[in-house]
């Protein structure tokens, strides 16, 4: 079994995550694609942690 616990490259506490998407552009000059890219973007959660609340990794979720 994989560990699937993210830790913070600083306080090494287990990260906080959510889901964020991001609408697809479309080519220059073009309207946007009206889809989008979903994201897991985990960050610090600890409060005395100099990276608080920065994202420190972000992995993309297959589209359903």
């Amino acid at each position: 079994m994989t560990d699937e616990v993210k830790t913070c490259i600083e306080c090494g506490r287990p990260l906080a995550d959510r889901v964020e998407e991001i609408e697809r552009a479309g080519t220059p000059g073009t309207a946007s694609t009206g889809l989008c890219d979903t994201y897991r973007v985990w960050a610090c959660a600890n409060p005395d942690c100099v990276m608080f609340k920065a994202d420190l990794y972000k992995e993309q979720i297959a589209d359903a």
